[in-house]
């Protein structure tokens, strides 16, 4: 038999494939996953809430063999890869709203580097992406996500899931409400940019001899920074119910991705 840590081969195995469904999600979620967050530091988060989680998770049966084993845990990697992809969706979705609004300012070649991720993003994409993330802690969604993370032991148990033909319904039906989101938040800047565009359009055309571009690039940054300075509001009213929608979304995976 084997010992680990004074844990019997079933409980090791019950244990590493509770890590494994952990350390995946918090791999590829915005928050946990920045890069400002050392490895080592999400490595150890993720053995702690493993080792709290692990006390109420039904013990496996021990595997056969190492083959079993390893389609256990491609198994879970696949899960968290999931639900990380599900919970994602927001924070993705505001990051590109961000930058549908930086492309119709005219901020879209000034690009930054995003402290989270370390690549090329647009200036309101950075805003609107770290103001989430502030929001998202606020609101404390991220317990409701650890929450619902223990919940999944319950709802699709270890050690194998089920890819079943209504998994990809359901991820396209979460991804048509981030593009959803996208719209809500963008909408009033963008409709406001609209509106100067087609002004300056047809100030171009009473007075040819005026160059537009150079008036109407101030005018731009201008109406498009002040309208979404008054519309920040939006952000808590499409972005709590949003956080609020990603543990229903992950229950609905749950139940169709157990085995």
């Amino acid at each position: 038999m084997l010992d680990v840590f004074g844990l019997n081969a079933a409980q090791f195995e019950t244990f590493l494939l509770v890590f494994i469904r952990i350390v995946t999600l918090l791999a590829i979620f915005p928050i946990f996953s920045a890069n400002q967050i050392p490895v080592q530091v999400r490595i150890g988060l993720s053995l702690i809430l493993s080792f709290l989680i692990y006390r109420t998770v039904p013990l496996m049966t021990v595997s056969s063999g190492f083959f079993e084993l390893a389609a256990a845990v491609a198994a879970q990697v696949v899960f968290g890869l999931t639900l990380g992809f599900i919970s994602s969706l927001v924070f993705t979705g505001v990051q590109f709203a961000g930058e549908v609004l930086d492309l119709q300012i005219g901020f879209a070649v000034a690009n930054v580097v995003s402290p989270q991720s370390q690549e090329q993003v647009t200036i309101i994409g950075v805003l609107e992406i770290t103001l989430a993330s502030l929001l998202y802690l606020a609101t404390d969604s991220h317990l409701e996500l650890i929450s619902g993370l223990a919940a999944s032991f319950h709802l699709a148990p270890l050690p194998y899931i089920s890819l079943q033909a209504g998994l990809a319904g359901d991820l396209t039906h979460f991804f048509a409400s981030a593009i959803t989101m996208v719209m809500r938040i963008a909408a009033p800047a963008s409709f406001a940019l609209v509106i100067v565009n087609v002004a300056l359009a047809f100030m171009a055309r009473v007075a040819p001899q005026m160059n537009v571009f150079v008036v109407g690039f101030p005018i731009q940054i201008s109406i498009g920074l002040i309208v979404l300075a008054f519309s920040m509001p939006i952000l808590g009213y499409v972005l709590v119910p949003a956080f609020q929608e990603i543990a229903r979304e992950m229950i609905t995976v749950m139940h169709v991705m157990r085995a």
